[in-house]
């Protein structure tokens, strides 16, 4: 249905879409995919559908090829599980004695350079380990239960990522995923700061330390859209929670710039009423135009913590910080916009609904840098300024279901906040930095680590990450100025 409104279709085309419609319409009604066809029918008549929210995704080039692997890995699950032919098993078992033929062979070898030369035993005996290492290696990978595994195991189509289709899939496999090819940005010149997803995870935003912005795109290609530089620097970025084309960058000059990616232009611009403040928070209101701003100088003694209309353009709140003002580091709305969570430096969580604090309790000695509600809204999530990452159930208040070390080292003096960990959609997995690496954490059943993903070289700075479909796409920064998106099945 998809390729008869692919860009370049003929008129021909379009017209195979209306006529499937015509001949299946009514079975596809009249099973149990009523809902998820419904939409579906105005498909033929609707121009660039591509732009659509709706069916856009599936025109980007990774989903489709996360559906032609997975038909594969489909079609070899099914193959390894219905027997042989007698006459494929003879092959097989002919095949074993020769590799038993040549594993002799092999071990007469080293015996015979073991005669020849006495001298050269402990060099065999270390080429032995090596050859028994990359033997288990090579052991564990094939009876690792991962489809992509399975897949490039029998077919060189099926060992091409969805994020790079000209290179073969990596195996690495630790926890619950397998690492896919990854896809590195290098436009940046500077350590990065900040790396986020838009909404829909068609577009990327990262800044560095020098005040650069670049938003980006990965799908088909890695391509820069625009950039940017803020001579005040940068210090909180954050896209719209429902226009994909938005985005606020708090500068350190005390103002927030709207900018609209479509036509390249900064439609609007607010600024908190203190000179000089760094605007170190941002988080948009789901439900309306409200848009909430935390501004700090650079001694951190100031705290001013704001609500403003971006449609009005209006400073329509200043929120108290109770029980004493301590400039906040991080905020986050739920799925409503009813509530509010926030860091901040005195190491308090609190809790606004409709912009009045509610509920606060101390999480921490030391700053909050992150500070994010959980998918079902009942816990709240923190990292903190010592490298410890913690759970919080908001009822009843204050009670710490897990807490673990994830850093032992934590950065210091750190002017950028928000950004150490991101949630999974589906509220299974947490992804967090860990010096070189980037961990991923069970959070269903307590804080477990899961998987750690490659090192990239240098530390990484920040996370974040988007699941559109059956693939979990990672987005990590550095301190080299490199963001990398990594795919994860």
């Amino acid at each position: 249905v998809v390729s008869t409104q692919s860009t370049g279709s003929s008129g021909i085309n379009a017209e195979y879409g209306v006529e499937f419609f015509e001949r299946f319409g009514r079975d596809i009604l009249g099973g149990g995919n009523r809902e998820t066809w419904r939409e579906w029918f105005c498909f033929p008549y609707i121009k660039n559908p591509e732009l659509n929210p709706v069916f856009g995704p599936y025109f980007q080039r990774i989903w489709c090829d996360t559906v032609h692997t997975s038909l594969q890995n489909f079609i070899s699950t099914v193959l390894d599980a219905v027997p042989l032919p007698a006459l494929l098993q003879w092959k097989d078992n002919s095949f074993d004695e020769v590799e038993e033929k040549q594993q002799l062979q092999r071990e007469v070898t080293v015996l015979k350079m073991k005669l020849q030369d006495t001298s050269s035993v402990h060099q065999t005996e270390g080429d032995n380990n090596n050859l028994n290492k990359q033997l288990v290696t090579r052991s564990d990978l094939d009876i690792a239960e991962d489809f992509y595994i399975i897949s490039a195991s029998r077919s060189p189509e099926a060992a091409r990522s969805p994020l790079n289709d000209k290179a073969p899939i990596p195996r690495y496999k630790n926890g619950s995923f397998t690492s896919l090819n990854h896809r590195d940005y290098t436009e940046h010149t500077a350590p990065l700061i900040f790396a986020r997803f838009s909404c829909e995870g068609m577009f990327c935003a990262t800044s560095d330390i020098n005040g650069a912005l670049k938003v980006w795109t990965f799908s088909p290609d890695m391509k820069t859209l625009h950039s940017f530089v803020f001579k005040s620097g940068i210090y909180s970025l954050h896209w719209a929670t429902k226009i994909d084309k938005l985005l606020y960058v708090g500068t350190g000059d005390s103002k927030i710039k709207i900018m609209n990616i479509s036509n390249r232009k900064i439609t609007h611009e607010l600024s908190h009423p203190t000179e000089n403040l760094r605007i170190i928070s941002l988080a948009s209101n789901v439900m309306c135009t409200h848009l909430v701003s935390s501004g700090t100088d650079k001694e951190q003694t100031i705290s001013e913590f704001i609500v403003w209309d971006c449609k009005s353009r209006e400073c329509l709140q200043v929120l108290e910080i109770t029980p004493l003002p301590s400039p906040i580091t991080s905020t986050h709305f739920n799925h409503n916009g009813n509530l509010l969570v926030c860091g901040a430096m005195d190491g308090m969580i609190r809790v606004y609904a409709d912009y009045q604090c509610i509920m606060g309790w101390q999480a921490s000695s030391t700053a909050i840098h992150t500070v994010k509600f959980s998918v079902d809204e009942n816990t709240v999530f923190a990292y903190c300024k010592d490298g410890a990452l913690s759970q919080w159930r908001l009822y009843p208040m204050s009670q710490c279901l897990y807490n673990v070390t994830v850093s032992d080292t934590p950065p210091q003096n750190v002017q950028h906040y928000g950004r150490d960990f991101a949630l999974d959609s589906e509220g299974k997995y947490l992804l967090v930095g860990r010096g070189f690496q980037a961990v991923v954490y069970s959070i269903e059943n307590g804080l477990i680590e899961d998987s750690v993903l490659p090192s990239q070289g240098s530390k990484v700075s920040c996370v974040d990450w988007h699941v559109p479909y059956s693939t979990r796409l990672c987005l990590t920064a550095t301190t080299s100025g490199i963001a990398r998106i990594i795919g994860l099945l």
